[in-house]
């Protein structure tokens, strides 16, 4: 397999749409309405999942062990996440309304810390005295779908197992892909509950998609232009003439996806200086509720406010990158060495 990719141009570009319809709805700003016409929050959503099964079972064929495998994943994910969650406790401590002692004193405060750090967010999703005159009062209404993606994690070895065992690696992924969709089309569609829809089972048609996509890479590199035709008028198909065809909307989604990836190679390294996507993605949310808090996007240009929001956005990405991610990474690659 072409390890050459622009993985993280395209994590980087999903990463910014999610930003800017936010941007376009925490703001509450007429101006900024257009962010969430030119972006897709829910596009981005997805793109990381393709992403993720592509690269996770990549990871994980490639990993000597399950163990191995477990520890991979925790240090890629939960050193930051662990960081975002205590930063927003403390730094925000001092834009709360509540004294500082009454801050720490207040129950509520370490309920966010608990559920937060358990990946149940929607449980606690605000700190006392922050954010109380926004649209939404939860510090970072972004970090949902990492309790999905640690359930993604969770849920591979069980796929490989399967696949192992019955040999019959697209029969599986073809059961669970469709069991998705019909889980999305029921609960979305007929039951009208789209925060359950978009849980873990709502989703893994795209992660399915993507480990469907590494284990037949090379077939999808061999007809990479049949399929990219297919994939655009599936797509074409679903949005413009019939959503009857969103049974084939992941698969062409996720292909264009991978096909993308491997295919402009002028943005290969565009994460030379480092992946900075996770830190872009955990940290715009609290950042955006804050500058809403002072109603800065009224009190001034709204556009430069914008402009500042993803300069500091980007800054605590950089940090997270060179003072915690890669770190943990390192240290991964040096015992491998070993």
């Amino acid at each position: 397999m072409n390890n050459k990719n622009c993985f993280d141009f395209l994590r980087f570009f999903f990463a910014a749409n999610v930003l800017l319809v936010h941007l376009s709805e925490l703001s509450q700003n007429n101006e900024l309405h257009f962010l969430s016409q030119i972006s897709n929050a829910v596009i981005g959503i997805k793109g990381f999942f393709v992403i993720s099964g592509f690269l996770v079972a990549k990871s994980y064929v490639n990993t000597p062990s399950i163990k191995d495998y477990f520890v991979k994943r925790a240090k890629r994910i939960l050193p930051a996440y662990v960081v975002v969650i205590l930063f927003s406790v403390f730094i925000l401590s001092f834009f709360s309304t509540e004294k500082l002692s009454g801050y720490f004193a207040n129950i509520d405060t370490y309920k966010y810390v608990v559920w937060n750090l358990l990946f149940l967010n929607f449980i606690h999703p605000c700190l006392p005295g922050l954010f109380e005159s926004n649209l939404l009062c939860a510090v970072n209404g972004a970090l949902w779908t990492l309790k999905i993606e640690i359930g993604f994690y969770l849920v591979l070895p069980l796929i490989f197992y399967g696949i192992k065992k019955t040999k019959k690696a697209s029969l599986i992924l073809v059961i669970l892909y469709i069991l998705s969709i019909s889980y999305w089309v029921f609960m979305d569609s007929y039951l009208n509950k789209p925060l359950l829809a978009k849980q873990l089972p709502g989703y893994l048609s795209y992660f399915a998609t993507g480990i469907f996509l590494f284990l037949k890479f090379d077939f999808l590199m061999h007809h990479k232009k049949r399929i990219f035709v297919f994939s655009i008028l599936a797509l074409i198909s679903y949005y413009f003439l019939s959503a009857q065809t969103v049974v084939l909307y992941p698969l062409a989604f996720g292909s264009l996806v991978i096909i993308a990836a491997y295919n402009i190679p002028y943005l290969n390294n565009f994460g030379k200086y480092g992946d900075f996507t996770y830190g872009f993605y955990i940290y715009h949310f609290p950042v955006i509720q804050l500058f809403r808090q002072y109603n800065l996007f009224e009190k001034y240009n709204p556009y430069t406010m914008s402009i500042v929001v993803i300069l500091i956005t980007l800054f605590l990405a950089i940090l997270s990158w060179f003072l915690v991610e890669r770190r943990f990474l390192y240290r991964i690659n040096r015992n491998h060495q070993k």
